[in-house]
């Protein structure tokens, strides 16, 4: 099993299976990177003491461990983004927004203060963005960034494109967010963002 070491010295988190696989990089880049995708985007994410359908987290290692988890693929996509797949990249930036909301102290205070009621966290979202801009009808939810930037210090500054992957990381964690309170499935499509050429980030929500 994959286990987390820290260097005191760099304060940089380590998982010693990466780096037992990373030896063969050079020989086999493209299996590894796919391989880490479909079995190890979540390496780290082992050790996290929460079910992989909640968002919640109920003490300090699990929000450490999943800081660790984005911190790791932060960096890696970072250096390899070029080297992946489309496939395979939204499914560690699917991993990494994951991983943020468990990390994030206002997302946990989000689901703890939700208490299962989804009107009460779009209530609350709208707190935060405005409540014209976290509506809801039935089993629809549109959620707006009101920013003409992206808001994640974590991604890359570039010019946008149309179908930038960083978008598909907020997405996986509002799909958490939404998920854990409501105790339904959820999906999330990005309707437009600064990255994609958009004026703000909008969000088409769904509950299953």
């Amino acid at each position: 099993m994959p286990t987390l070491t820290r260097n005191f010295e760099s304060g940089r988190w380590a998982n010693s299976s990466v780096h037992v696989v990373l030896k063969g990089l050079a020989m086999n880049r493209k299996t590894f990177l796919k391989g880490l995708a479909f079995a190890g985007a979540s390496l780290p994410c082992f050790s996290l003491p929460v079910k992989a359908e909640t968002g919640k987290c109920d003490g300090e290692q699990c929000k450490a461990d999943a800081g660790a988890v984005r911190h790791f693929l932060t960096e890696f996509v970072t250096r390899e983004e070029v080297n992946l797949d489309r496939d395979t990249l939204l499914k560690l930036m699917q991993e990494r927004g994951r991983a943020c909301c468990r990390t994030l102290e206002f997302r946990q205070k989000l689901i703890a203060d939700s208490q299962g009621d989804l009107d009460k966290l779009v209530e609350l979202m709208g707190k935060i963005v405005g409540a014209e801009n976290c509506t809801r009808q039935g089993n629809a939810i549109k959620l707006i960034y009101p920013v003409a930037q992206c808001v994640c210090t974590a991604n890359p500054v570039r010019a946008a494109s149309p179908d930038d992957p960083y978008c598909n990381c907020s997405a996986a964690n509002n799909q958490l967010l939404f998920a854990t309170v409501s105790g339904k499935p959820v999906k999330v499509k990005v309707v437009d963002s600064p990255r994609r050429g958009g004026q703000h980030c909008v969000f088409d929500i769904r509950l299953g």
